[in-house]
């Protein structure tokens, strides 16, 4: 017999986070099932307007487009709806109209599939609570948004996203991670009401956790961005100083996870970030040893993964355990 908590689409969900994201396949099913379904759904629409700047040989006019597409879409005021007795009739459903993906990834690749499956991701999105959709909604606008301003800014030069300054950088990063931190931060105390008390200091911190992450992978990619025409790292800055970027962005992480421990928020939510954390971290310091393309192993990846679930010390220290 299924559980209140069981869906099957979260078997949909776990199949395309395996498909897109090493990281998040392993930290996501870290979660209680309902932050799990909220949160690895999110991350998938997140994973799609990425997608959009990603695709490497696709204009930057057609991207634009397909970007105004998407925030129209997540626009809709009827999230929700799904839930009312006259939803079969209601031809305003954020799956109405289909956006026309093909050709951005071929459709065999991982990628693909997922471009494919959006319809039934937005279903998905409909099923969640009205003020957790909400959230994902106006986050997803909020990056739409300032994905599209920093596509429009290239129009004309020879890379389709080039960054001028540091400045340009922190923004850049506020738009693709910053409001990632806002929103999970935002899904966690819907979860845990207690920590409306903190809620100003978490979501403060979770903009540079968020940058954190996304510096990490900056720095990763870096070769790979230039090759497909997007760069990140300023010609006028140097990898030291975007080193010196994520390491600010590292000791907003640590205060983060310090205040979901101490203020009560759930084992889940706390192994979940300090998973990702311990991930970046790592990363960082592999990339400081060996360079730009450097990662971390799947063998390392795994220690990190076993050593958060069995750090006893930890977790007995904020009564986790």
């Amino acid at each position: 017999m299924m559980s209140k908590d069981d869906d099957p689409s979260d078997d949909l969900i776990d199949r395309f986070l395996q498909g897109t994201s090493r990281t998040f396949a392993l930290a996501i099913p870290l979660l209680a099932a309902q932050r799990r379904r909220q949160i690895g759904l999110s991350y998938l629409l997140f994973r799609i307007v990425d997608s959009i700047e990603d695709a490497a040989d696709t204009d930057v006019v057609v991207k634009c487009e397909l970007l105004l597409a998407l925030r129209r879409r997540f626009s809709q005021t009827n999230v929700g709806l799904v839930h009312s007795s006259d939803a079969a009739t209601n031809h305003g459903s954020l799956a109405a109209v289909p956006i026309q993906f093909r050709g951005l990834w071929p459709d065999d690749s991982p990628t693909g599939q997922l471009l494919l499956a959006f319809p039934r991701l937005l279903a998905i999105l409909e099923s969640l609570p009205a003020s957790v959709q909400e959230v994902i909604c106006k986050s997803l606008n909020s990056t739409i948004s300032g994905m599209h301003k920093f596509i429009e800014a290239s129009k004309g030069l020879p890379r389709q996203i080039q960054l001028q300054s540091l400045d340009d950088l922190r923004a850049y990063c506020y738009v693709v991670a910053g409001i990632v931190g806002e929103m999970l931060t935002d899904i966690f105390v819907y979860h845990h009401s207690c920590g409306q008390a903190v809620y100003p200091d978490l979501r403060r911190h979770s903009i540079g956790f968020g940058a954190f992450l996304q510096l990490v992978n900056i720095l990763k990619d870096s070769k790979v961005d230039a090759a497909g025409g997007r760069l990140f790292i300023p010609g006028e800055a140097s990898r030291e100083s975007v080193y010196q970027l994520a390491m600010v962005g590292m000791e907003d992480a640590r205060t983060y996870i310090s205040l979901l421990a101490r203020n009560g928020f759930p084992k889940d939510i706390v192994l979940f970030c300090r998973f990702i954390f311990m991930l970046a971290e790592g990363s960082l310091q592999r990339l400081r040893d060996r360079g730009a393309g450097s990662k971390l192993t799947r063998t390392e990846v795994s220690q990190i993964l076993t050593a958060v679930q069995s750090d006893s010390a930890y977790l007995s220290e904020y009564g986790l355990a």
